[in-house]
């Protein structure tokens, strides 16, 4: 029996919480029982026209007050101030938006769903060879492998006492 419960929600088509779905169930059934909620329109208060992309700390706040965990799929470019662009933006133990926009595989997908639901769970960057590596383009989220190093499984395991 899984510990928490994380609700998908996603903006776009529904195929990318589909995939999501199956790539938490694989790396976290331990820990999450994910289920697909609903398709939620994204907040145009959040787009940023000289950018061309949307705020993910502003998306973000369409959760303030949620119970559950979650994480919620767009299909929009996004970033967080500092950066040109991020794949995905977590809050520890809340949830996450990840963007599918540059993500151009159900592998990629898969990956950084892992990762961002790593941070959901409380990992950090890890320097191994790694899902949670940190990724500043599209070719090191390829580069990297799809699923956690025994360092950050056993993190896990410590943090929910599993």
């Amino acid at each position: 029996m899984a510990e928490y419960r994380i609700d998908i929600f996603y903006s776009g088509r529904r195929l990318p919480a589909e995939i999501s779905k199956e790539a938490i169930t694989q790396e976290y059934s331990t820990f999450l029982e994910p289920e697909i909620r609903k398709h939620l329109e994204m907040d145009s208060r959040a787009f940023s026209p000289e950018r061309g992309q949307y705020d993910a700390g502003v998306l973000l706040r369409t959760f303030e007050g949620y119970r559950n965990l979650f994480l919620w799929l767009v299909d929009r470019d996004i970033f967080i101030e500092g950066m040109n662009f991020v794949f995905g933006c977590a809050i520890r133990m809340k949830g996450a938006i990840l963007s599918v926009y540059r993500l151009n595989s159900e592998e990629l997908i898969r990956k950084e769903t892992v990762h961002e639901v790593g941070h959901i769970l409380g990992l950090g960057h890890c320097e191994n060879d790694c899902v949670m590596r940190f990724s500043n383009s599209l070719q090191e989220a390829i580069e990297k492998p799809g699923h956690l190093c025994s360092a950050c499984r056993e993190k896990l395991q410590r943090m929910h006492g599993i």
